[in-house]
């Protein structure tokens, strides 16, 4: 059985026209994160013979993290890869500086993360470190044994380039290409 959505007749169609517009929604409203134009840029970059999913971001009614409905996804993508006939899930991370948080990374990624990549998943956390514009391909298991060996409370840049492998990437015009021919 399908629903309409039944919406009331305008009526004084002029009444609305002499109204200010509202306010702008969304990302209209202001800039996209860096975080969002990460992953779209990133998205743009998989090769053609892949097959993406993006899973669906949490959402909820606050910022409170005792929100009811929210989704708790492992990762953010799901690639399929032809060329490599591998299953990947990738959890991709941005940051402004030179360490990522390791709060920022919640147990539940890193858990989903390593339970897929024990079913011959390859799981991965893509880091990108927008201040020195490198990226990193880190394996949930090794992501996990530098949280376990940190002393920090953070992923260093100097750890990413230890423990991971570094995504090479072009700048084009404002936003980037990333070479992803390892799918």
């Amino acid at each position: 059985m399908t629903m309409a959505m039944c919406y009331p007749p305008r009526q004084d169609k002029s009444l609305l026209d002499k109204m200010p517009p509202g306010p702008p929604l969304g990302n209209e409203q202001m800039g996209k994160n860096a975080g969002k134009k990460f992953e779209e840029d990133f998205i743009k970059s998989v090769p053609d013979g892949c097959d993406i999913t993006r899973l669906k971001d949490a959402g909820g009614w606050s910022n409170a993290t005792n929100t009811r409905f929210t989704i708790s996804n492992p990762c953010d993508f799901i690639i399929w890869s032809d060329k490599t006939r591998a299953l990947y899930k990738l959890e991709l991370k941005s940051v402004q500086g030179k360490s990522l948080p390791f709060s920022s990374i919640k147990e539940h990624q890193l858990n989903g993360l390593l339970d897929s990549a024990a079913k011959n998943v390859i799981a991965v956390f893509v880091v990108n470190f927008r201040a020195v514009n490198e990226t990193y391909y880190i394996p949930a298991k090794q992501m996990q044994a530098t949280i376990i060996a940190s002393t920090r409370k953070s992923l260093s840049l100097a750890d990413a380039r230890l423990s991971g492998f570094q995504i090479k990437q072009t700048r084009i015009r404002i936003r980037w290409r990333y070479d992803l021919e390892w799918l």
